[in-house]
């Protein structure tokens, strides 16, 4: 999938660098072409809007990439990346084992989802591994890994990568 492979590179851009754009690319196409995408400032009260947003979208590789930073790892190297994508027309969140700190915490997700009642599927595209949960609200998931994983306020900034949809919607 497009979103993933876009996504993985992001979360390797966030993790590596102080910008607030990263470059991304579409890794299953021969030709694809690099494009800069830039982070929007939000709030955990706007993902459900954003879930909402990616969910209308119709665009081939729609993503919400979600990263913030930790008080007891605040290096930009140490950012968490929480993804939202659209597979077979299934809005999931998505645990990509990319960036280091994804990788570092893997099994606390893993221990963390389980503790919710949500068995994380691993996947595989394009070389990428994620763990990947659908069937559940995923605003909801996404935003209790930021406040009951991490332990971070309901007010906690985050940085938000998007594409395929029109952020901040109408509505916001």
């Amino acid at each position: 999938m497009a979103a993933i492979v876009a996504i993985a590179l992001i979360a390797l851009l966030v993790s590596s660098t102080n910008s607030r754009s990263v470059l991304v690319w579409d890794r299953d196409t021969v030709f694809s072409t690099p494009r800069m995408v830039s982070e929007v400032d939000v709030r955990l009260d706007h993902l459900p809007n954003i879930v909402e947003e990616l969910s209308r979208s119709t665009k081939y590789g729609s993503y919400a990439a979600i990263a913030f930073n930790t008080p007891d790892q605040p290096d930009d190297d140490d950012a968490v990346n929480l993804n939202m994508t659209t597979e077979n027309h299934k809005v999931g969140f998505d645990w990509v084992l990319l960036g280091p700190r994804n990788i570092r915490d893997e099994r606390k997700f893993i221990a963390f989802a389980n503790s919710q009642g949500v068995k994380p599927v691993r996947q595989d595209t394009n070389g990428v591994t994620y763990l990947r949960v659908e069937g559940v609200d995923i605003a909801e998931f996404a935003a209790s890994v930021v406040t009951d994983m991490y332990g971070l306020p309901w007010d906690q900034p985050l940085g938000l990568y998007h594409e395929g949809f029109r952020w901040p919607a109408e509505n916001e």
